[in-house]
Formats: C-alpha cells, structure tokens, sequence
C-alpha cells in the first residue's frame, strides 16, 4: 500500500474513532465534559457578577436572604387564573438575594445585591451545557491537514463559543442596584460599568435579540465543527480509493 493509502486509512480511523462519531455518540462519550460544563459555568457566571459588585463598590456583601420559591409559586398558580400570568409572575420570584445592606439609614438600605432567580439559572446551565458541547464536538475532530488549519479551527470555536456565550447569557443577569430604581435586569451591569442610566435603559428592548443571536452563534459553532468533521471523513475516504496499493 502506498504512503498516501496508508495515511488516509489512518485518518478514516481516527476519524471513526472521534469525529466520525454522531453527535449521540459524542455527547456520550464526552458527558462528563458537557455536564461538568453545565454544572459549573452558572458558578463561574454568578461569581463572576458578585465579583463586578464588590470590585465597584469596594465592599463585601453583608447579608444573604433565601426566599422560599416553592411556596411562593404554589400560591402564585393556586391564586392566578391565567396560565399565561401564573408564568409570568412565577418567573420573577426570587430564590436567593445576595447583598450589601447600608445600616446608615434606620434599619438599613439594600445599596446592590445580586438576585439567584431559577429560570434565569436554567437558561445559564443551557449556555453550560452549548459551551461544553462545543469543546467536545471540537475535542473529536480528526487532525488538520497542517498545523495552521488546526489552530484556525481551536481559535474559530473558542472564539464564536466565546462571543455567543456573552451575548446568551446577558440578560440572565439579574443585578440590583439602588441607583437605578428598577428590579434586577441586565442593563444595571451596564451603568455599574459606568454607562449612563438613561442610555441603558434605552437599550433594555434589546436584551432578547441579543441572547438570542448569542444562543445562534454556540449552534452555529457546533453545526460548523459537526460539518467540518462530515467532510474530514469524506475527504479521508476520497483520498483511500484514489491512492494505489
């Protein structure tokens, strides 16, 4: 067998063994990854935003109140009539505020905290859970042809994973800052940062376009690794047959 049959059966194999999986496959053979990602990016995300808190305001925060959020929807839904309104009421409650209370003021002001509402923290356990299929997905490609393409293909995926994961997870932020006289949105990181209040507001609407062209890039991202792995197979496949033995 010629050189080139023997490297193209090597990359057949390889294939086979990792890219050439399905995605089913992948995702089982990687899902301690995916659920270690989807466990623990909603850590690093809401440490990440307590740690903008106390950067800022250059304190730690001094009280935690947990809410009994079972209860509370239990009588939200025996309450409500609507389904529609029992959703929309129920996706507001609180689980857990974690702040800083100024007891300057009487019996004390709440100046920020930073609000653990559940439906927010299952949309980020899904950002988790796109993020660590990417880098499986990435983890089963076959070899580039050179060694620029490999590093293409590593700084294409960490990159779009990057930019989608900050664009779906925006307005899953849940800050609240007294200043701003509003509850918990994601435009109250925005004037934390130093953004005009006005200006942050204006661009709330925008909030759900972004998340959603954030969650559009990591499939895109994912649909662009699983592509290139089909084509790798096939280009593998393509050069077996042509070589001579």
């Amino acid at each position: 067998m010629s050189v080139m049959a023997a490297r193209a059966t090597l990359l057949e194999a390889g294939h086979d063994r990792a890219g050439g999986r399905s995605v089913l496959a992948t995702v089982r053979r990687h899902r301690a990854l995916i659920l270690g990602f989807t466990l623990l990016f909603p850590v690093f995300f809401y440490s990440v935003l307590m740690g903008l808190l106390v950067v800022r305001f250059g304190h730690l925060p001094n009280y935690v109140t947990p809410y009994d959020w079972l209860s509370n929807v239990a009588r939200i839904v025996a309450g409500t009539g609507s389904i529609a309104d029992v959703l929309k009421i129920a996706m507001d409650e609180w689980l857990l505020e974690i702040g800083f209370m100024n007891y300057a003021y009487g019996r004390g002001v709440s100046e920020w905290s930073l609000l653990i509402i559940p439906h927010k923290v299952a949309i980020v356990m899904a950002i988790g859970a796109l993020i660590g299929l990417n880098f499986a997905l990435i983890a089963d490609q076959p070899p580039a042809t050179s060694f620029l393409r490999q590093q293409f293909r590593s700084i294409r995926c960490g990159l779009l994973t990057s930019i989608g994961a900050l664009g779906a997870s925006l307005t899953s932020i849940t800050l609240y800052w007294v200043i701003c006289h509003s509850g918990p949105t994601w435009v109250v990181s925005l004037a934390i940062l130093g953004v005009d209040l006005s200006a942050a507001f204006m661009i709330e609407p925008l909030g759900t376009a972004l998340s959603l062209a954030g969650a559009a890039i990591l499939v895109l991202s994912a649909l662009l690794t699983i592509y290139e792995n089909k084509s790798a197979l096939h280009f593998g496949v393509k050069i077996k047959e042509a070589a001579p033995c």
